[in-house]
């Protein structure tokens, strides 16, 4: 199990569980409009375009290689494991919109596959570093940060990055 306790495990099970929204997102978004029209913020944010989506999955990979060659050059276990734990999170979301919509949403068969794997993930990585709850907190505090105001920021670019790749296809 050795080989899945390195640095580079996040951003592999990140771009499969993408794969999934991806491939997905553009066609469900398609036929669940009506769904979608009524929310006040529908899921995925404004964009349609699987093109100007995969852009902002490629940011967030970006930001995990960062992270993986940071802690891998630093050994730093507690960091990767607040990433780790960060990426987790997000799987609620999932089943969030999942519940509230009472039907399958991109990237709930990924998380559902992978949230098993994550909890080991995270309780080796939590074993590795020794570190305490405080100690553990304040890398979440900043991680968390992180990675929420990416998550805004990349909900705001990628509609204008729609509209220059759509643009651009004219």
């Amino acid at each position: 199990m050795e080989i899945f306790l390195n640095f580079w495990i996040l951003p592999i099970l990140f771009i499969l569980h993408d794969f999934e929204e991806m491939i997905c997102m553009p066609l469900w978004k398609r036929r669940h409009r009506q769904i979608l029209d009524k929310m006040e913020k529908p899921f995925f944010g404004q964009v349609t375009n699987g093109q100007a989506f995969s852009v902002g999955v490629l940011e967030e990979m970006l930001i995990l290689i960062v992270a993986s060659i940071i802690c891998s050059l630093s050994h730093n276990y507690t960091l990767y494991l607040a990433f780790l734990i960060a990426y987790t999170f997000h799987f609620v979301m999932h089943y969030k919109m999942c519940l509230s919509v009472k039907r399958y949403v991109p990237g709930v068969v990924s998380a559902t596959i992978q949230l098993p794997f994550m909890i080991w993930l995270i309780t080796s990585y939590w074993t590795l570093s020794q570190t305490s709850i405080l100690e553990l907190i304040m890398y979440l505090a900043p991680v968390f940060f992180i990675v929420f105001i990416n998550l805004l920021m990349m909900h705001k670019i990628m509609p204008v990055i729609q509209e220059k790749l759509l643009a651009y296809a004219k």
